[in-house]
């Protein structure tokens, strides 16, 4: 063994040894078999005796910096230190014998008492609690460490008593400054058993939450409850004593008066709970500032409530396509309600798997995609919506799930559609108004020598008659044709006058119901008296009617209910939105609905488009719905279409309505002839020169001709004396009849123009130039006499008048303004025949119906012969209608007047 081990070896056997010899000595003190202790010290040996001992512990108890006692079972005090006389301000000779009880805070006497109960042998009990000094009322905070000890057989208490006071004005200040800098309110309080709310403390920002100080809470702690808004100041109140009473803590909103008078919100939080020792609950409350936590919330709420009002579909939906918000846009647009959505999955919901599964790819790998897609409601109907879907991501930036903004788009789409419907539509219209020139150019001729022929050939052969009739057939046949063209390109214009279209609805009505099968069956809801007037041409409206009856006929092979029914409607702004042709303001609305086999819905936006038809070969032009479009645009209305295959088709005519009365007479004057004015006649179609030479010329004007604008320029210089009035087509080669026109103004500004077209639009490039009167192509004889005597002053118009439509001259004839009354002496198949003669436009018949006239009623015959000439066949049809005159007709009846050769 090493020395060293040897020697901690030895040191420890002694140490041994001399704890061995010290425990036996406290035992044999305790025991009380020695009286004395000899202690060995530095300064040599020390005898301690037991009486010496108690003077120690005496002077250690009275010199320590503590307060110290000794306390009966009971709280009699038996002995106590200086230190305590001094904590308590009381003489050691009054507080010997006294109660310590009286010295202790009375909100902390029960928990003392309590503590005196609790205390058991051997263990030390720790509590804090404060002290009413004798004299004065300051509370002295102290720590009390009691221990139980037996001193001849009775047992005590001995306490030692510690002032905390200089450790709890640091803490309290430290807390304090804590508080303050926080932004909230600390308030103990104490609810009594009657409900009563007592306030023990304030402490933290006082003067930031309510805008009063901490000292004028302490003075006055009503403040606060008075300044919470009175609304919330019971419910505040009430909901704090309910819960504290029920044993729950909790957070308390509401509004008070700062003391700046502006409005704030504040949060309580509080807790209690029931102490024994006071008989009431102690709690703890902490007040913080929420108003802008509030308005916060109150911009959230106000964003969600635009989002519920927007008319858009707002959702989010998960990345594994799940539905987490719905918005009441999206249930408005798709009709499911939020519940009904929550949680599934928008490829089940839409039924579009691939597809929706293909865009949450790529929004996941670009962060956004915009685009329109095809989707259903929950009731089936197939929708366009405008789709913008953006990534969302966390506070981490993890990608978490997709906002999708879906926008309705059908009726924009729809509308769209109906635009570039429209514009092919118009370039067809540009396209059949240049067709339509050319014919034009070629039936003035022709439509010129039917009207010459029979004033030059005075006698012809029944052969050359026929072939005459024929010409004139073919070429107004031709006409209507062209005004078809025209009016599907709205090229042309009709004579608008002010019509009552419940008229001439039952007149259109009044011949289906003679001409169409039996097994068609027609049915009418027109109130004629009670429809607003319109301003048409009533030609014009009767052809749109009667192509579409015409073609309800046609759905009906087999049979079937035909409906006519008209009505005032008043279309607002919402209701013209929906169609693109449509204006705010008051319709006439005509239906005309079959239930025959229906349009097919991929048909539906080709039915207007020219020489488009569904029917056999020779059945069908193509050009009735089309003119129908044409006629209805040109009078500022448009027409709506319904079809259901098997169950029928339903056209419903828009037309504006205006204010106005409607006059059945007319009185039409003679053209007058020409007294050798010499006309200047400039196209570049020879036949057009020619006939207009020769009708001219046949009414005693005297003409001279030029091809083309250079050549109309130079003539005129060479005959500008004498040249009356220039005759001028406007498209030309070389120089264009606009061109031409200026410069012959140039040359002499008075000079008169007579302008003509084959396109109505080229009447604006005339007015451009400064010439006021236009005459569309094709024209007839008496249109063009009559622009004459318009354009011709009066001094050189003064020709005698000329019978329309014959050969002989007389100055004068008698006219009369025709009403229903002055033909109600002719026979009735005679009025039938005129009504006939004049719906299928036959001039030539109405020619010989009118000689047909008595002798004596020649200005009955005049006035007819003017409505003929001027084709006012919608008034002849007025006149001479059956139904309206109240005449039957009698089929034995013979004719009173034989037809003249």
């Amino acid at each position: 063994m090493s020395p060293e081990v040897e020697t901690l070896h030895r040191e420890l056997v002694e140490v041994q040894e001399r704890l061995n010899v010290a425990e036996e000595t406290l035992q044999a003190i305790r025991s009380g078999e020695v009286d004395a202790v000899v202690v060995s010290m530095q300064g040599g040996e020390r005898v301690f005796t037991l009486q010496g001992a108690d003077y120690v512990y005496q002077c250690l108890v009275e010199q320590m910096g503590e307060g110290a006692a000794t306390v009966s079972s009971e709280g009699l005090i038996l002995y106590c230190n200086k230190r305590l006389s001094e904590l308590l301000n009381c003489p050691l000779k009054n507080l010997i014998g006294s109660q310590l009880e009286t010295f202790i805070d009375h909100h902390n006497k029960k928990s003392f008492l309590l503590l005196l109960q609790q205390v058991q042998p051997g263990k030390s009990i720790n509590r804090e609690l404060s002290l009413l000094p004798a004299t004065g009322n300051k509370e002295v905070p102290v720590k009390l460490s009691v221990k139980q000890v037996q001193i001849d057989e009775i047992l005590v208490n001995s306490i030692i008593v510690t002032d905390i006071t200089e450790s709890k004005i640091k803490e309290a200040a430290k807390l304090s400054h804590i508080l303050n800098s926080a932004i909230a309110v600390i308030k103990n309080f104490r609810l009594l058993t009657d409900g009563t709310l007592e306030i023990d403390s304030w402490t933290g920002g006082t003067q930031q939450i309510f805008g009063y100080s901490l000292e004028a809470l302490q003075a006055d702690s009503a403040l606060v409850i008075a300044n919470i808004l009175p609304e919330d100041r019971e419910k505040t109140l009430a909901s704090l004593i309910e819960n504290i009473q029920a044993g729950r803590s909790g957070v308390i909103e509401y509004r008070f008066l700062h003391g700046d008078r502006t409005l704030r919100w504040l949060a309580s939080n509080y807790v209690a709970e029931w102490d024994q020792e006071q008989d009431c609950w102690v709690g703890i409350e902490i007040i913080t500032d929420i108003t802008q936590r509030k308005e916060t919330e109150q911009k959230i709420a106000e964003q969600a409530a635009l989002i519920d009002i927007a008319s858009d579909a707002i959702f989010v939906q998960g990345l594994d396509d799940h539905i987490l918000f719905w918005s009441k846009g999206a249930e408005r647009l798709y009709g499911w309600a939020e519940a009904e959505v929550i949680g599934q999955k928008t490829q089940t919901l839409f039924n579009q798997r691939c597809k929706l599964t293909e865009l949450i790819q790529i929004t996941t790998e670009q962060g956004s995609w915009q685009g329109e897609i095809d989707q259903i409601t929950k009731t089936g109907k197939n929708i366009i919506v405008e789709s913008r879907k953006t990534l969302i991501h966390n506070l981490f930036c993890q990608s978490i799930a997709i906002l999708v903004v879906n926008s309705d788009i059908t009726e924009n789409k729809q509308l769209e559609k109906q635009f570039y419907h429209a514009q092919r539509l118009e370039s067809l219209g540009t396209l059949a108004s240049g067709i339509s020139h050319d014919f034009n150019n070629i039936l003035t001729p022709i439509l010129g020598a039917s009207q010459l022929l029979p004033l030059k050939i005075t006698k012809m052969n029944e052969p050359t008659e026929r072939l005459l009739k024929l010409l004139s057939g073919s070429a107004k046949r031709g006409v209507e044709l062209v005004k078809q063209i025209l009016l599907f390109s709205r090229a042309t214009d009709g004579e608008s006058v002010i019509l009552q279209l419940g008229y001439l609805l039952l007149e259109v009505i009044g011949i289906a119901q003679h001409t169409f099968p039996k097994s068609i069956t027609i049915s009418t809801q027109v109130p004629a008296m009670e429809l607003w007037t319109i301003s048409g041409d009533a030609t014009q409206l009767h052809q749109v009617f009667m192509n579409l009856m015409i073609n309800a006929r046609d759905a009906m092979p087999s049979g079937g209910s035909l409906t006519i029914s008209a009505e005032n409607r008043p279309l607002d702004e919402d209701d013209a939105l929906i169609n693109l042709e449509a204006k705010a303001g008051c319709y006439v609305a005509v239906t005309v609905a079959d239930t025959g086999i229906g349009i097919p819905p991929e048909l539906l936006n080709q039915i207007f488009d020219p020489f488009f038809t569904t029917k056999e070969v020779g059945k069908g032009t193509g050009l009735g719905l089309s003119t129908v479009r044409g006629i209805v645009k040109n009078h500022g209305g448009f027409v709506k279409v319904y079809s259901e295959l098997g169950k029928g088709t339903e056209f419903q005519v828009f037309l504006p309505a205006i204010e106005g009365e409607v006059s059945l007479t007319t009185v039409e004057q003679a053209m007058p002839r020409g007294k050798g004015e010499l006309i200047l006649i400039v196209d570049d179609e020879a036949s057009i020169r020619e006939i207009a030479q020769t009708s001219l010329e046949n009414y005693n004007y005297r003409t001279i001709l030029a091809s083309d604008g250079l050549e109309a320029l130079a003539v005129y210089r060479e005959n500008q004396q004498e040249i009356s009035v220039v005759l001028m087509d406007m498209m030309m080669p070389n120089l264009d009849g606009v061109s031409a026109m200026r410069a012959l103004q140039e040359i002499n500004p008075r000079v008169k123009i007579i302008a003509t077209s084959g396109l109505v639009a080229n009447r604006k490039l005339a007015l451009d130039a400064n010439v006021k009167t236009f005459l569309v192509k094709p024209y007839t004889i008496a249109q063009l006499l009559q622009m004459l005597t318009e354009i011709l002053p009066p001094d050189e118009n003064k020709a005698n008048r000329i019978p329309p439509l014959t050969s002989q001259e007389s100055s004068s004839l008698p006219r009369v303004k025709l009403s229903r009354d002055d033909l109600a002496m002719m026979p009735a198949e005679w009025l039938q025949q005129m009504y006939d003669a004049a719906y299928y436009c036959d001039g030539d018949l109405l020619v010989q119906l009118i000689e047909q006239i008595p002798s004596s009623q020649v200005a009955i015959a005049n006035a007819l012969k003017d409505l003929t000439l001027s084709f006012k066949m919608d008034i002849i049809m007025e006149l001479t209608d059956l139904s309206k005159l109240g005449v039957t007709k009698d089929p034995q009846e013979e004719k009173d007047i034989e037809v003249a050769e």
